[in-house]
């Protein structure tokens, strides 16, 4: 959940930096949306510390999690599908 919590941020920073400057400053497109990702990244990075290590452990656990147990990603449809596979074979 962290991790959606702080894509959604980093998002909403970035939209917030380029409409400023396309609409309120008339900035180019390729120009707002360079320095819109630029600012966005550096007020992310050193503000939303806590929830970006926190994002960090979280997709960190989920790919061990991934690497201990391959199959546990899957859904339950494509596990039947698999077994109904096995089981014809």
């Amino acid at each position: 959940m962290q991790f959606l919590k702080y894509t959604i941020v980093r998002l909403v920073l970035f939209f917030a930096v380029f409409a400023a400057l396309f609409w309120g400053l008339d900035f180019s497109l390729w120009l707002a949306a360079i320095i819109a990702a630029i600012v966005a990244f550096c007020i992310a990075y050193l503000f939303f510390n806590r929830l970006r290590t926190e994002s960090t452990r979280q997709v960190q656990a989920r790919m061990t999690d991934l690497r201990k147990n391959p199959g546990s990603h899957k859904g339950a449809l494509e596990r039947e599908d698999e077994e109904a596979e096995d089981r014809n074979d």
